[in-house]
Formats: structure tokens, sequence, C-alpha cells
């Protein structure tokens, strides 16, 4: 699916008019962690890559952190991704990079077949708190909102450019130590607000836009080993199938974590038709380094199997935020 939405990015014609819909490439779905699981964590989202997933996930967040990631996607397009925040009294502040691409594909300008490279990047920032701070209530609801700013094109034998913005809209409800709800509206801005990607050929495309909610549940019979979570991705879009995620995680100890999940997604060849992708991971961690590992299977092909890893640093919590969330 990236791959193709690549190459049809290059063919936009050269009007001033909505000429179809674009990907987020936040799409892929965070770090390490969440991939393991199938991507279902917009209940959960509370590493420093929530912002990708569901911007109230950090806000519980109560020091520094920051996390890397790299892959290469499906073998052929590269990715990477950086993200950090930092709680204070104010609430968790984040920024997150996102750049992703694919050298040397042969696309046409006019009839001509020429080869070129395609970027995609991405930056956000992301501001969370509890609804507590403007309320006085409900200090277990979390609110977060994200920025974002679109840069993609084409360089070498065609050349294309475009930008656009964007925003996140997510609510995270923590009923007990058991029990969590998460919603994450990607992309509200409408078109008319400049919720658009322009390219300097005079076309734009609207940003799909998407309902992520999301449950999980850590049984009580296993204490807090055992966390089990279930997304749905619901399209603002018509057209587009709602795809599902469900994953798993257990904590074996305070180093050693295992993860599986299951991914629906979007079959590349049809747009309308849907696959269901098995994942798995593990995380090692220790003095406030951990290492996360997931491999991610795709369209039901062993070859396009992607393998991720993730680099988590965390940080010593501020004095005025080692007790209760604030």
């Amino acid at each position: 699916m990236v791959v193709l939405t690549l190459l049809a990015f290059g063919s936009c014609p050269a009007i001033s008019a909505i000429v179809g819909t674009t990907d987020d490439p936040m799409i892929i779905g965070g770090g390490a962690r969440p991939l393991g699981m199938g991507r279902a964590n917009t209940a959960i989202a509370d590493d420093a890559d929530g912002a990708f997933i569901n911007p109230a996930g950090i806000a519980a967040i109560k020091a520094p952190q920051a996390m890397t990631m790299y892959t290469n996607l499906l073998g052929d397009v590269y990715y990477t991704e950086y993200c950090g925040v930092i709680p204070g009294s104010f609430g968790v502040v984040g920024a997150g990079f996102v750049n992703t691409g694919v050298s040397q594909v042969l696309t046409f300008v006019g009839s001509t077949g020429v080869f070129a490279d395609y970027h995609d990047t991405l930056f956000v920032l992301t501001y969370s708190t509890p609804l507590a701070r403007f309320f006085g209530y409900s200090r277990n609801v979390f609110f977060g909102i994200n920025l974002k700013y679109f840069s993609r094109g084409w360089t070498g034998g065609a050349t294309q450019t475009s930008t656009g913005w964007s925003s996140d809209f997510g609510i995270k409800y923590i009923y007990n130590p058991y029990l969590s709800f998460g919603y994450n509206r990607q992309n509200f801005l409408p078109v008319d607000l400049g919720g658009v990607v322009r390219y300097s050929s005079g076309a734009e495309e609207a940003i799909a836009s998407v309902h992520k909610v999301g449950i999980a549940v850590k049984p009580m019979r296993f204490g807090n080993k055992l966390l089990i979570a279930y997304d749905a991705d619901l399209p603002v879009q018509s057209g587009r199938p709602v795809t599902m995620h469900i994953g798993a995680e257990y904590k074996m100890n305070e180093f050693f974590m295992l993860r599986a999940g299951m991914d629906q997604s979007v079959d590349a060849s049809s747009g309308t038709q849907t696959n269901w992708n098995p994942s798995a991971g593990v995380s090692l961690g220790t003095a406030g380094f951990r290492v996360d590992y997931a491999y991610h299977a795709y369209y039901n092909d062993p070859g396009l199997a992607t393998s991720y890893v993730s680099f988590s640093i965390n940080g010593k919590p501020t004095l005025a935020l080692e007790g209760e969330v604030r």
C-alpha cells in the first residue's frame, strides 16, 4: 500500500482542486511496542511515541522520554522516527519527526519513464494534560492535541513538492487500574481550514481522517502482568473499510516483556478489501533504557514481513511529578 501510494503521488495534475485523498505517514503506528501488539494502542499510548497514536496518552508520563525507530518497510521504503516528551506543571509537551520514502522509483513525466526519489516528512508538536486542569474534576480523563506539518516531494528525474497542515485530537479515560478507553480523531482539520496537502503544480489532496477508538484491559487474575488491547479505525471518508487491531502484552519481569497481535490493514490492490496480519514483539529494559523489537507480516506474504527496532530512554521524574499525575 505504501509503495503504491507513493507512485500515485507522482501523477498529480497541475490544477487547483482536491484531486483525491492521501494517507498520513503516522499510519505505520508508532514504535515497535504498538507494532508488536498489532497496532492496538489507542487506549494505552503511554510512551514517548504516544503522540503518533493518541496524544492524550502522554499526559500521564512523569519523566522526560525519548524514542527512535528505524526500519526498511516492505523491503523498499525507508522509515525513520524520532520523538520525545517533557512533563511539567503545565502539562506534557512533545515533538515528533517521521521521515520516509523510496529511492530510484520509476515514474513517468508525460510518456517518458524516469527514475526519481520520493520523500515524505512529518513534524508533530503535541500537548497533553488531565482535563482536571481546566474543569477541576475528571482527573482520570486526559486530553491531547497534535499540530502536524507535512512535506513531500519527488527529486531527481521528476520534481514535485507539496506541503500541508493537519491536527489530531485525543481523549483517554482510565476507569480504574485495570480498564482504560481511548479515542483519537486523526486529521480533523477540514479542507476549508487548511487540512490539505498542496502540490507545487497547484493540485491539492485531502488528508485521510480517521476515528480511532480503543479499549485496554488488565485481567485482575494476572495482576499487572497481562495487558490486552483492541482498536477499531473508522474512516471519515466514504469507500474506505473499517479496520481493527488486537494485541496483548505480558510482563515476564521488570526487564522483559512479550507481545503478540493481529493487525487488519487495507489491501493495496483494491483499496476496499482488508487483510489480517500477525505481529509479535519483545522488550528488554533496565535503568531507564529499553529496546523494543517487533515482527510484522504484511498482505499474507512472508517476503514482505518487516522487522522494527526502537530504542527508548527515560529520565527521572521532577520533584513536582513524583506523586499523583498533575
